[in-house]
């Protein structure tokens, strides 16, 4: 992995940085403040333009080493940018929910490839259709018959039948992904976030 910065000056209680992640941002006060409310940092300035960070600092309340670590691992984090308005502004429920969507999606990728090569249902079968139904009913929430995605998966069998379960759970399946950025969507208007 790629270092996140570059220590371009350093004496003793001020330190300059060249951080290359600067460049994905445009608000700096967020990271001014972050930073400056450790402790032992007393002032931090951002360069955007020329992506650099000056920190000054009382040497017996932080070191240089700590400031280094915490700017390593919080420009780490950075590189997971796109992903925050998903993962970070919905509640642990939606988080969960994500999850076991996407633990479902690779299994039915798993199935569909495996179903090439063989036409035989095994237990990998009925593992997805396990998984399938868990990601489904916990979703659900209150009322859970009355979901989308659930109503979908009780059409679909019915109208695909038994045989073609791996199709009836990757419809049902898609349907819950929508159901899910359906909920993202809502959460992210939300004026509480959890």
């Amino acid at each position: 992995m790629a270092p996140s910065y570059t220590i371009l000056h350093d004496i003793p209680g001020r330190i300059r940085l060249q951080v290359p992640m600067l460049r994905n941002h445009s608000s700096f006060k967020e990271f001014e403040m972050f930073f400056s409310a450790i402790k032992g940092i007393r002032d931090v300035k951002i360069e955007p333009v020329i992506q650099t960070m000056v920190i000054v600092y009382n040497e017996r309340e932080v070191t240089k080493r700590k400031i280094c670590q915490y700017i390593s691992l919080f420009f780490r984090h950075e590189s997971l940018d796109p992903l925050d308005p998903i993962i970070v502004n919905v509640t642990p429920g939606i988080r969960k929910a994500i999850f076991r969507s996407l633990v479902t999606g690779f299994l039915l990728l798993i199935a569909v490839v495996k179903k090439r090569y063989t036409n035989q249902i095994d237990v990998f079968d009925y593992l997805i259709v396990i998984s399938t139904a868990h990601t489904v009913l916990t979703h659900g929430g209150t009322n859970r018959y009355r979901h989308p995605d659930i109503i979908t998966g009780i059409v679909s069998l019915f109208s695909l039948g038994a045989s073609n379960l791996l199709h009836v759970c990757m419809v049902t399946w898609a349907v819950n992904v929508l159901e899910i950025l359906h909920d993202i969507k809502r959460a992210n208007k939300s004026p509480i976030l959890l």
